[in-house]
């Protein structure tokens, strides 16, 4: 199955202990996709026959009406599902903007309108591979991106092979709508991705951090090991203060150590950043004994 199928299962087996919820979710999925004839028949398009029985049998609670279920003549996966209710009619040939949504009786019945819509026209991609959300509204998209942006859900428009679509790929902005459709499970798939990219990152980060900083440290290893080894060569390494001869030869005699192994074998022991300071007094006056010297 895919993430789009496992939420959309989720939506279908949650319990609705209150029948205004149940009736908000069918509301928001004929929001979303049904068109109305003759003042009373209603219709729209599902992608799976799981979705038609389900959407039937909710119509059948709150219309008392049998659903008709079939395939619709441009052929496919997809069902078509008809029913009559003037009540159903009558609000979709009012529905002209995002004012004109069903009235909610409770606080769940939002979250439940939500998953209706996102029931029959909503897809979102595995959170492992990337972050999309998108809805196919057909020509009500408008009213939804202005709907979406009163919830704080802010979308955007686009048409691909002349299907009107809202999406977003930001992936707060899809945890919010999760959260706002109270679709938990979902929600923590996405915050667990986006928990584990983080430490990805940041692991990434460290070591790129890391890496840097064993280039650079030894860069300078090279580089005090080259202007010692030319005093050495010059024979005019005994013309530093008596205190860097030794560690200079140290350097010389140990071209790959850090500088905290150098710390650790320098007699007496020093601390890194000791040792550090007097392999830049050794540089700098060996740069400028070279300079003096030729």
């Amino acid at each position: 199955m895919s993430f789009t199928s496992d939420i959309k299962s989720d939506v279908m087996k949650a319990v609705y202990k209150s029948s205004c919820c149940r009736r908000s979710l069918l509301y928001g999925a004929c929001s979303a996709k049904a068109v109305t004839y003759e003042q009373k028949l209603v219709t729209f398009n599902v992608d799976k026959l799981e979705t038609a029985d389900f959407l039937s049998h909710t119509i059948k609670e709150f219309f008392g009406k049998e659903a008709t279920i079939t395939a619709p003549q441009t052929g496919g996966r997809c069902k078509s599902i008809s029913f009559e209710s003037k009540a159903m009619s009558s609000y979709l040939s009012s529905f002209k903007t995002a004012e004109d949504m069903f009235s909610l009786k409770c606080p769940y019945c939002q979250s439940a309108f939500i998953r209706g819509i996102f029931l029959v026209s909503g897809r979102m991609s595995d959170p492992n591979k990337t972050f999309c959300l998108e809805f196919s509204l057909g020509n009500r998209v408008d009213i939804f991106f202005d709907y979406f942006s009163e919830l704080g859900i802010e979308m955007k428009q686009t048409t691909r092979k002349s299907e009107n679509l809202l999406y977003t790929k930001n992936s707060t902005v899809i945890e919010d709508f999760l959260a706002l459709a109270e679709l938990n499970d979902a929600a923590f798939d996405l915050m667990n991705v986006k928990i584990a990219n983080d430490l990805k990152n940041e692991a990434n980060r460290i070591r790129n951090f890391d890496t840097v900083n064993i280039s650079k440290a030894v860069d300078a290893a090279n580089h005090q090991y080259t202007v010692i080894k030319l005093l050495y060569d010059k024979k005019i390494l005994n013309q530093l203060p008596e205190e860097l001869i030794s560690t200079a030869k140290m350097r010389l005699e140990n071209p790959d150590m850090s500088l905290s192994q150098l710390a650790m074998h320098s007699v007496p022991p020093l601390t890194k950043s000791g040792i550090s300071h007097r392999m830049t007094k050794i540089v700098k006056l060996a740069e400028e004994l070279l300079k003096k010297h030729g």
